[in-house]
């Protein structure tokens, strides 16, 4: 097949990504910049003027950006600040500094643009009551995955490398045993960035343990489970975690776009192809001037698939970054009654779906997401203590709803299309998937599953 002829809409994507990497394209070397309107001050987020209003007493965590003349980061100490960690998007600090002194450190000559380094959540589930009959590992057949494992080209993500970047996962689960990811089994646990220290494995959380065993869970050696019963969409992936999240599940944007980072430099030697991101930011805004839209824009350039859960907040009640962004795929939350057919399957209530401040349409494609069941990190860890009632496989398994759970079926699914077709690019696999994908009939929204089958078989 040829994709030698752009649609209109790559078109559009196309005019797109020039607006929203102009934020920082000034601090690149080289590059020509126009000084704010006001030579005097970068542009300070309203969110941190709210700060101001409410508590001029208190700090601020934020984000810095500056052109390429303003490096030197002795500004922040100047107005009581400290230094939290630089990041490689554009010439950015993160730094805490006194709410009060924000507007002084906006007038330091260099200074574009003073974020607010938004909190961000691993996606809160829907509290649903569970049903025994749903005990079962149903949502590969919506996306026509489990058809594919043994099909002729056996496409179980083999040799594809998905990160995550979330709360950790515990690598001494069973279903993230074998294969070989160089020479260290096919789960890779790397940069924590709460502490800034290598990983053992940890998930203090539960939920990037839950999230990767949707992805690549295998569902074989738990003791008292019947062998292959809860299954991921790409059982044969490797899972490369970046931990952010901490025990409550929160983190900054500063972590996320880090280790954002850190997976763009290493994508070529775990052969990342896909990125998770289950999480989102607590504040509405345009992807055009939006750190983390940037930061996965740039990965997506890189030669990423990003996969972003669209929320949890129901429909028209806004889309947040990254799900905002253009070059992303937005993925919202099916119920798919537990059965195998989907004609039964509607649009989870507890989805996130409708247009963005910049009036783009999302979610992209949807996927189950409701009573999904998946890898425990641990009997102890904050999920099971508050969904005691759905743990089961001795301990080994959980039942959650929520887009976080829709968005790795997902990004398994990309793992199985990039294994079968690798020489795809992301805009590629996205067109591939929306142009091929089956409407779900009891939506009533346009929403589609991807349907692996078609995408990897299409020819024009």
């Amino acid at each position: 097949m040829s994709f030698t002829r752009p649609s209109p809409r790559a078109a559009r994507f196309g005019l797109a990504v020039g607006a929203s990497l102009a934020l920082f394209a000034a601090s690149l070397p080289g590059a020509a910049a126009a000084p704010p309107s006001n030579p005097r001050a970068g542009h300070v987020d309203p969110i941190v003027k709210k700060k101001f209003a409410a508590d001029a007493r208190g700090d601020v965590q934020v984000i810095i950006t500056r052109d390429h003349s303003g490096s030197d980061d002795a500004d922040v100490r100047r107005h009581g600040g400290r230094v939290l960690q630089k990041l490689n998007l554009a010439n950015t600090t993160v730094a805490v500094v006194p709410v009060k002194q924000v507007d002084g450190l906006a007038s330091e000559p260099g200074v574009v643009r003073i974020s607010y380094d938004t909190p961000v959540s691993v996606q809160t589930l829907d509290p649903l009551s569970l049903a025994s009959a749903q005990l079962q590992t149903v949502f590969p057949a919506a996306v026509d995955a489990s058809t594919q494992w043994n099909g002729a080209r056996q496409l179980r993500g083999t040799g594809v490398g998905v990160a995550i970047i979330d709360s950790g996962v515990r690598s001494s689960h069973p279903d993230f045993q074998g294969g070989s990811l160089l020479g260290s089994g096919r789960l890779l646990n790397v940069l924590n960035g709460i502490s800034g220290s290598p990983l053992s494995g940890v998930d203090d959380n539960g939920h990037g343990t839950f999230v990767a065993g949707i992805i690549g869970g295998r569902g074989w050696g738990v003791p008292g489970v019947t062998a292959g019963s809860y299954v991921g969409t790409a059982p044969d992936a490797n899972l490369i975690s970046i931990k952010v999240a901490d025990s409550t599940g929160m983190a900054h944007v500063s972590d996320v776009i880090s280790a954002i980072e850190w997976v763009s430099k290493n994508r070529k030697a775990y052969n990342i192809r896909v990125l998770n991101l289950s999480l989102v930011t607590s504040v509405a805004d345009s992807y055009h001037t939006d750190l983390l839209d940037a930061a996965v824009e740039l990965a997506w350039l890189q030669g990423l698939v990003v996969v972003v859960a669209a929320g949890n907040a129901g429909p028209n009640a806004g889309i947040t970054a990254p799900a905002n962004d253009p070059f992303v795929i937005t993925v919202g939350a099916t119920d798919d009654k537990g059965t195998l057919s989907t004609a039964d399957d509607t649009l989870a209530a507890f989805s996130s779906y409708g247009t963005t401040v910049d009036h783009l349409i999302k979610p992209d494609l949807v996927a189950p997401g409701r009573h999904i069941v998946s890898t425990l990190s641990s009997r102890t860890d904050p999920l099971a203590l508050r969904f005691p009632t759905r743990v089961t496989g001795g301990g080994s398994y959980i039942s959650l709803s929520g887009t976080s759970a829709a968005a790795p079926v997902i990004s398994g699914v990309i793992a199985q299309l990039v294994q079968g077709r690798p020489m795809l690019s992301p805009g590629q696999v996205k067109w591939l998937l929306t142009q091929t994908a089956q409407p779900v009939a009891g939506s009533g929204t346009g929403a589609r599953y991807p349907r692996v089958g078609a995408a990897v078989g299409y020819t024009n």
